[in-house]
């Protein structure tokens, strides 16, 4: 196994702390969620001694070569307390096809990445290509924006879905300024549902998987983390608002229009 520089440590570390605000919101059952960090600029020399292992899925070959902090298959996100326990850094192979695991994956002898890995390389493939920073992942459960996409008029429209979460607050519209994209039911773990997730993450700040999750990137996981915490936050006003008997009336779309232009969101 590498010996990790204080680059990486600094960015696992990160993932210590989220993993356990996910838990704690309620957010990861069993298994449920992962987290993932593109460590391939700050990881330095990599001498892989490890076996390799294959894909079952085929990976954009761009990602080829690169290094990633990953969550393993079956692993519970409150065990990333210990982030070599529950996580591993793996390096893909040059085909694409396989990868080595160069440090973590102590929980089984036959650790392997999360079965939604897919989606992430494809989120911060899509982003890397555009010149975009973001070097994080995070997919999790949050309560109120599972439920509201359960709505059956709210849940059809990202428009719709978006500006019943903005209204609810200003720091909402605020701290997520692209939007919330609504991707329709797929299977979980699926190219489809990697391919939707990536196209709404290129035009918008978090994407919701209808009656399942979310997820969000950012420059690192405390970013993402943060697009899906405040996104969440419009979610539970209105549900709270719904549950105390009356439909809110929300910031207007004129005080909306105001807060979009004095911060040039």
């Amino acid at each position: 196994m590498i010996k990790l520089n204080n680059a990486v440590k600094a960015e696992i570390e990160k993932v210590h702390e989220v993993s356990q605000y996910l838990w704690q919101r309620e957010w990861a059952e069993r298994n449920g969620g992962n987290i993932s960090i593109d460590l391939t600029d700050i990881i330095g020399n990599v001498n892989i001694t490890a076996q390799e292992q294959l894909f079952s899925i085929v990976m954009p070959q761009s990602c080829a070569g690169r290094v990633y902090f990953v969550k393993g298959t079956g692993q519970r996100i409150r065990e990333l307390r210990e982030p070599g326990y529950a996580g591993c850094i793996l390096k893909i192979n040059d085909s694409a096809t396989g990868f080595c695991i160069i440090w973590g994956g102590t929980a089984s002898e036959h650790f392997a990445p999360t079965s939604e890995f897919i989606s992430h390389i494809k989120i911060l493939e899509a982003k890397r290509a555009l010149g975009i920073a973001d070097k994080s992942v995070v997919h999790t459960h949050p309560l109120e924006l599972i439920a509201l996409s359960h709505h059956p008029d709210i849940s059809k429209s990202s428009d719709l879905f978006t500006n019943t979460c903005w209204k609810m607050l200003p720091e909402v519209r605020a701290f997520v300024p692209r939007g919330i994209g609504v991707i329709p039911y797929c299977l979980p773990s699926s190219e489809e549902l990697a391919d939707k997730t990536t196209e709404s993450l290129l035009v918008n700040d978090v994407a919701v998987w209808e009656k399942h999750g979310a997820i969000a990137s950012g420059r690192d996981v405390l970013v993402a983390f943060d697009y899906i915490d405040v996104a969440n936050k419009g979610a539970k006003l209105y549900l709270k608002c719904l549950a105390a008997g009356y439909e809110p009336e929300g910031v207007s779309q004129e005080s909306m229009d105001i807060l979009k232009r004095e911060f040039n969101l």
